[in-house]
């Protein structure tokens, strides 16, 4: 594409990125795209916004937006994403922090700022330049390991906060997850980590018990996720197309999930996939997202640096945690959460969210020449 001797910054570029990390991305986005002209062409824009292809306008538009904010976030050099990572994070974390004050009810949850022309759900952005504080604060040099996780606790119980307050109880353990994988493979002991690891989760129940009004929503999910009351109509219209769908699918704007359910473009998109495609297409997008994660945890092991090592396995993380979360949910095997899948749940938060976060593993992976 070009030339050796070529030395413009595009050239460079060129030559310096992982092109599987950004084909593999491209896939996803494209697959998002033509996913979710099905499952938002009929009921979803006819009924709320009087246009069969609005939904899908939107979303096309984030996704470019999305490419675009992934190209420019891997032109970031590498002496100068520390530095981005900061002012990223504190950028962001005060969108979240204006949630609080200015955020939109929705469904008893305040977790989105309307900015005039668009709604934006803040802690998408916040998570992969959290996961970049993180590995900054755990890989600086003079501190030993026990020093450097405490110092990396206040970012991440500021933004687990903030989550608890919208209430938005999964993303809180999501980020709490991430963050005690990052510091166990920073070096500090399985013991101490154990210890820390009981003490969150204890307390993670002890609110969720403590303040059960803010967080009703999550009893009446697990007791339906449990058995003990009955199935919640979205997830038994769910499984219900997944059987439906088979293995092959039951054809190309056959489905019926996208009609009965007016919001299976965002928490069950998988189902809708499913139905219409089969499920052996929900397994290629899945393939799809693997090879993505392995290919960025392969970077791990020749990244130059300690922060590059720890940033690529913290947004690996990120993308498979969120995945399996979402197709547990899809399934029934975990209660409902409300956790898009990367690169392919119509939303634009979460797009370009998922955006950011491969731009910088491509960022962080560059090849040194």
């Amino acid at each position: 594409m070009f030339k050796r001797y070529d030395t413009s910054q595009l050239a460079i570029w060129w030559r310096q990125i992982d092109k599987v990390i950004l084909i593999l991305g491209i896939i996803l986005l494209l697959s998002g795209n033509i996913f979710n002209f099905l499952s938002t062409s009929n009921i979803p824009s006819e009924k709320i916004y009087d246009s069969k292809y609005f939904l899908f306008y939107k979303h096309f538009i984030f996704s470019i937006s999305g490419f675009l904010i992934l190209v420019a976030f891997s032109f970031i050099r590498d002496d100068k994403i520390k530095l981005y990572s900061i002012l990223g994070f504190v950028f962001f974390t005060l969108l979240l922090v204006l949630v609080y004050f200015f955020g939109i009810d929705v469904k008893g949850s305040r977790r989105w700022l309307n900015l005039f022309f668009l709604r934006i759900q803040p802690v998408e952005f916040v998570k992969p330049f959290l996961i970049l504080v993180i590995a900054a604060i755990l890989t600086i040099k003079k501190y030993s390991p026990n020093i450097k996780f405490f110092f990396s606790c206040p970012p991440v119980f500021f933004v687990a906060a903030l989550l608890l307050f919208q209430p938005d109880y999964s993303q809180t353990l999501l980020v709490l997850t991430i963050w005690i994988i990052m510091v166990f493979i920073s070096g500090i002991s399985i013991f101490f980590i154990s210890i820390i690891s009981g003490i969150l989760i204890s307390l993670m129940v002890s609110i969720l018990f403590f303040f059960r009004e803010n967080f009703f929503y999550i009893f009446d999910r697990l007791l339906s996720w449990v058995g003990k009351v009955e199935i919640s109509y979205q997830s038994e219209q769910a499984l219900n197309a997944i059987k439906a769908g088979g293995f092959l699918g039951r054809g190309v704007g056959e489905g019926i999930l996208k009609e009965k359910v007016p919001e299976a473009h965002t928490d069950y998109v998988t189902s809708v996939i499913a139905e219409e495609y089969g499920i052996l297409i929900v397994l290629v997008i899945f393939l799809i997202v693997t090879m993505l994660v392995i290919r960025i945890f392969s970077k791990i092991r020749i990244a130059n640096k300690d922060f590059n090592k720890l940033s690529l396995l913290g947004i690996s993380c990120l993308i498979i945690l969120q995945s399996f979360i979402n197709l547990g949910v899809t399934i029934n095997i975990l209660p409902s959460t409300g956790m898009p899948f990367p690169f392919i749940s119509y939303g634009g938060s979460s797009i370009i969210g998922s955006c950011m976060a491969l731009g910088l593993a491509l960022s962080l992976s560059k090849k040194v020449i």
